[in-house]
């Protein structure tokens, strides 16, 4: 006769010994804690016996193993019981370094079960991942509007322009980590609905910025260079961002359009006296716009042996303390705001070792633009340097278009700080206002992705008589048939429900011939 469960346990009592139960009809894989770990993190992960009736198997030996082995990962322990009630046994994993994912595979006699892969993303945000841009133009979270219209043709504040601006939070291995809190702070203008945001599922977070008090810190002109100063208190940033092409100015880059520029040297920034105020000094810089982002995190590295941690003598990014730089010069100065991470009291600058967990920081720019005044557009005595230049046909001339041919007609253009008009909208551009057998037509533009000192405008001029239906007069009359245009240039201040400004090109006349 076989011996049953009860002769097994009255053996176990006298002779400390147990019975392992049958192997178990059916083993399946449970689920994992958390759904989504990181290194670092205990990932529990769990296997249930199932008998040959459908119900839970207690005390069934399961083991664990990993497939393939992961350097990197340990799990514990390797062998383990299942409950009574509900028949699961679990093991954890551990996993450091640079690991993608793992596989545990559960045995019970003669049955297996395998998890799905277990995905794991970095323990901190990490500095070379971590991104601050404004604007969406290549869906969600793209960054790549810098500039919006933020004042009025007297320099009076467009209060409320609204841009959209994305930090991206992701760890060693590029993965976007959730759940991440992401602080702003702005020199200009206001964040909100707070300074705060949490990154979603990708690890994105976004916050909707606004034009509004305090204005800009106005700066004095300075000299952009290809090797800007880097050392334990200087960030290494360029004097301004590279879509500004600081590489190409001059002092006056209106009158010096044409002129051949070296980019490779230093350049001056452009500057103008304000015909309008008293004593100011106009420059792009004037309404460059900082910002910056800041959460907790390991900075940047360059691993060079790909084990997934920092080691001795592998490059790494020095922090400063974040902080705002108003006046653009690369290090912290009287009145600029920082964030204590040390608790200090003061701003401290790179601390020449790396950090595992720190705040990790990154700076956003982008330009307050406006429209120039009459009085900004004409050489006077008040107005010494113009930002308005017709190039071609030259001011003054008369313009010629053949019978059913077209010209086209090319100005500068500029705000008064000698920006580019913010332009947000892909039909801005230039159209209309022919008196007399003509047609303005804008040439297709789409969103400035740079801001240089000018904006290039060009739009065409076409005889509006048609080839077919309107013959050209025998005699034709002479010199010509008259024409004026006063063509109108839209531009829109902001890709989020933008204004639009309308902004009069320099007035042609011409004859159709």
């Amino acid at each position: 006769m076989r011996l049953g469960l009860a002769s097994c346990v009255a053996l176990a009592s006298v002779f400390w010994v147990a019975c392992e139960p049958p192997p178990p009809a059916t083993l399946e894989f449970v689920d994992q804690t958390p759904a989504q770990p990181r290194l670092g993190e205990i990932t529990t992960v769990r296997f249930r016996a199932v008998d040959s009736r459908g119900g839970p198997q207690a005390g069934t030996t399961v083991s664990f193993r990993l497939q393939p082995e992961v350097p990197g990962v340990t799990l514990s322990p390797t062998e383990s019981s299942t409950n009574v009630g509900d028949g699961i046994a679990s093991t954890q994993i551990i996993a450091t370094g640079r690991v993608a994912s793992a596989v545990v595979v559960a045995t019970a006699g003669d049955k297996t079960a395998v998890s799905p892969a277990v995905s794991f993303a970095g323990a901190n945000a990490h500095g070379k991942q971590f991104t601050f841009q404004c604007g969406e133009v290549a869906g969600s979270a793209s960054g790549g509007v810098h500039a919006i219209g933020a004042y009025d043709e007297t320099r009076y504040l467009i209060a409320g322009v609204k841009l959209r601006c994305t930090a991206h939070v992701a760890d060693r291995n590029g993965d976007g980590l959730s759940g991440a809190q992401v602080s702003f702070i702005t020199e200009a203008g206001t964040i909100g609905p707070s300074s705060t945001s949490i990154t979603d599922v990708v690890g994105n977070a976004q916050v909707l910025y606004k034009t509004s008090y305090p204005l800009p810190v106005e700066t004095d002109p300075g000299t952009f260079t290809w090797s800007p100063i880097n050392d334990a208190t200087h960030t290494g940033d360029y004097l301004a961002p590279l879509w500004m092409q600081p590489f190409i100015w001059t002092e006056n880059p209106i009158r010096d359009y044409g002129i051949a520029i070296n980019p490779q040297t230093p350049r001056p920034e452009p500057f103008r006296k304000d015909p309008l105020r008293p004593n100011r000094i106009n420059n792009p810089r004037d309404n460059l716009v900082s910002m910056i982002a800041v959460t907790t995190g390991e900075e940047g590295y360059d691993d060079a042996n790909n084990n997934g941690q920092f080691d001795s003598g592998e490059e790494f990014i020095d922090l400063t303390e974040p902080f705002v730089d108003s006046n653009d010069n690369g290090t912290w100065d009287t009145n600029e705001r920082f964030v204590d991470t040390n608790a200090n009291g003061k701003w401290d600058g790179k601390n020449g070792q790396f950090d595992a967990s720190t705040l990790i920081w990154v700076q956003e720019r982008i330009l307050w633009t406006g429209w120039p005044h009459p009085m900004d557009r004409d050489l006077t005595p008040l107005n010494e340097v113009p930002v308005v230049r017709q190039l071609s046909p030259p001011a003054g001339t008369t313009v010629n278009v053949g019978h059913f041919a077209e010209v086209f007609s090319t100005f500068l253009l500029a705000d008064p700080w000698f920006n580019g008009l913010a332009r947000n909208a892909n039909g801005d551009g230039c159209a209309g206002g022919a008196v007399g057998p003509v047609t303005v037509e804008p040439l297709p533009k789409g969103v400035a992705y740079t801001y240089p000192a000018f904006t290039v405008e060009t739009y065409k001029i076409r005889d509006a008589h048609d080839l077919q239906a309107d013959p050209p007069p025998n005699p034709f009359p002479a010199p010509g048939i008259a024409f004026d245009v006063n063509a109108s240039c839209a531009y829109t201040g902001s890709p989020e429900e933008g204004h639009v400004v309308l902004i009069a090109a320099p007035p042609l006349k011409g004859l159709v011939q």
